[in-house]
């Protein structure tokens, strides 16, 4: 009789792990977490990111303790136990899933490493993964076997065969850089010619909170850190970052998020318990998602205690906001704010108008528009979805599909419906439509730019472009305009042709911004002359400002 076993085919394993890893921040950051991690006693740790958009290629070296053939072999056992895990130093090497990351985004992983002068190669490439019928294991390629070097300890990384558009470099910087605000000080990274380097944003405040009675015996001795920033926090950095040990799993806001305010807010608190945590279901998985199980109960305690601290953090920053807008001078400062939002949103508009009927016109004649918008996307343009029906002039790009049938109750009993055409604005279109908010009942204005005056600390930059709000801050703390002001007042001219210089400065950097999320640049000198442009426009309609 044949006994039942659990098998696994290790090709089709290792490819829906890779699956994980699906842009080059997570790829980039496996193989420098590595690199940072497995070092010798005494070594200050130093890891090299280069990111080769031309050759679709990314490589990773580090001067770590290197592998040896025995630690080679280990490396590419799926999910095997973590050498150092094992001996009781904790670490990310958890899951045993890094080696599949490459793939995720590449065709080839190949390693070079080198322990006590002696130095391997092998090789791995997807044709070979997708060529195994087999759940035998699958042969990695010997390059070179355990070969005598003078170099030293280190590890090479080389993924080729990028599938991606582009290689973020900014992104797999600033992720980087994230990470690294957690890590002891004496590691380097270099991404390209870029030495990563976190900087907190300045703080205008920081609140401690400690876990009493119950929620101590669940969390244990911890510290929930909350700071406010004097200016607003972009996406990767907003949030309470929860920690594992000093492995990073998550960064919420919780309920507070999307909420006023709440883009002022981020800390950090760090839960050991998590990392040996045994519960069910588990804390996290093997996913690298950046995200903790809120069904399972120490994750769930854990939010139970930040939320509401939070939460009220960001209450009384927009009581302390609503206080602030109600004096004098922020009153004046609000009416300067409208006149330069006036000039921006009919630059915007004009300018999405001439963009709109740019892709009409190459719709219409046949050109291909696939690097259109999608619908999720439309929010860049305006935040509204452009409908048929209305009294906006507009062009029709495609006929209406075939919908469900029904004239009846619950549109059932009838012939086919049509749908109405796709439009597009045009102002010289013989058809019309109208703006709407995705989802929304009824037609709404559309969106523009807002400007608000605001202090964001002297170390902050004159000013700051929040995308999801479409707002742009201009910063009264910086020493160029905190002087205008503090030696003219709102009024004067000084310091009215300096505030709309910096906003109209960074409308330009912000309408690249936007146009750069939407894909509409092929190079970066596109972006380069988009603000050249931008500029130069909005300098002519702003003329009047300055009399």
């Amino acid at each position: 009789m044949t006994n039942l076993e659990v098998r696994s085919h290790v090709s089709r394993d290792l490819l829906q792990n890779a699956a994980m890893f699906k842009n080059e921040r997570l790829v980039a950051w496996e193989y420098v977490s590595n690199g940072l991690d497995y070092v010798d006693p005494g070594t200050n740790p130093i890891v090299r990111v280069r990111l080769d958009a031309r050759q679709k290629r990314i490589t990773v070296e580090d001067n770590g303790r290197g592998m040896d053939w025995a630690a080679l072999q280990n490396f590419f056992v799926m999910h095997g136990e973590n050498a150092d895990r094992k001996a009781g130093r904790p670490g990310r090497g958890r899951f045993g899933t890094g080696k599949s990351a490459a793939f995720g985004i590449g065709d080839t992983l190949r390693i070079t490493s080198t322990r006590k002068g002696i130095r391997s190669r092998v090789e791995l490439t997807r044709q070979e993964l997708l060529g195994m019928n087999s759940g035998d294991p699958v042969p990695v390629n010997v390059l070179e076997r355990e070969v005598k070097t003078e170099s030293q300890n280190g590890t090479m990384v080389e993924i080729e065969g990028v599938h991606l558009r582009s290689l973020d470099q900014a992104g797999v910087i600033a992720y980087i850089e994230r990470h690294l605000a957690h890590w002891p000080k004496n590691v380097t990274v270099f991404v390209n010619n870029h030495e990563c380097e976190f900087a907190e944003p300045p703080v205008e405040r920081v609140e401690r909170f400690v876990p009493v009675g119950a929620e101590s015996d669940l969390l244990g001795n911890v510290e929930l850190i909350v700071k406010v920033s004097k200016s607003p926090l972009g996406e990767d950095l907003r949030g309470i970052a929860i920690f594992a040990d000093g492995v990073w799993h998550e960064t919420t806001l919780l309920s507070s998020r999307g909420k006023d305010m709440s883009e002022f807010i981020f800390g950090e608190i760090d839960i050991k318990r998590l990392d040996t945590d045994s519960a069910t279901p588990a804390a996290f998985d093997a996913s690298r998602s950046m995200k903790l199980n809120p069904d399972n109960p120490l994750v769930g305690a854990i939010f139970a205690f930040i939320g509401p601290r939070v939460e009220n953090v960001r209450k009384a920053l927009v009581e302390s906001q609503r206080q602030q807008r109600s004096t004098e001078q922020a009153k004046r400062l609000q009416q300067e704010a409208s006149k330069i939002e006036e000039i921006i949103n009919q630059d915007f508009e004009a300018f999405r108008k001439r963009l709109q009927k740019v892709k009409a016109t190459a719709a219409t004649a046949g050109f291909d528009t696939s690097e259109s918008p999608t619908p999720d996307q439309r929010g860049a343009d305006g935040g509204d979805d452009f409908l048929f029906g209305g009294e906006e002039p507009a062009t029709v790009v495609a006929e209406g599909e075939v919908g469900t049938t029904g004239t009846g109750q619950g549109g059932k009993g009838g012939e086919p419906r049509r749908l109405n055409p796709i439009v597009t604005p045009n102002p010289d279109g013989k058809s019309a439509g109208h703006y709407e908010k995705p989802g929304a009942e009824r037609p709404n204005n559309r969106g523009g730019f807002q400007i608000e005056f605001d202090n964001q600390g002297e170390a902050s930059a004159r000013a700051i472009y929040q995308r999801e709000k479409r707002t742009i801050y201009v910063n009264l703390d910086h020493p160029q305009i905190a002087n205008a002001l503090k030696g003219h007042g709102v009024e004067d001219p000084v310091f009215r042709r300096l505030a709309y210089e910096v906003a109209f400065s960074e409308y330009a950097i912000a309408l690249a911004m936007e146009l750069d999320h939407r894909e509409e640049f092929l190079d970066p000198q596109d972006a380069i002359v988009e603000i050249r442009e931008t500029i130069h426009r909005i300098a002519r309609a702003a003329a009047q400002l300055y009399a």
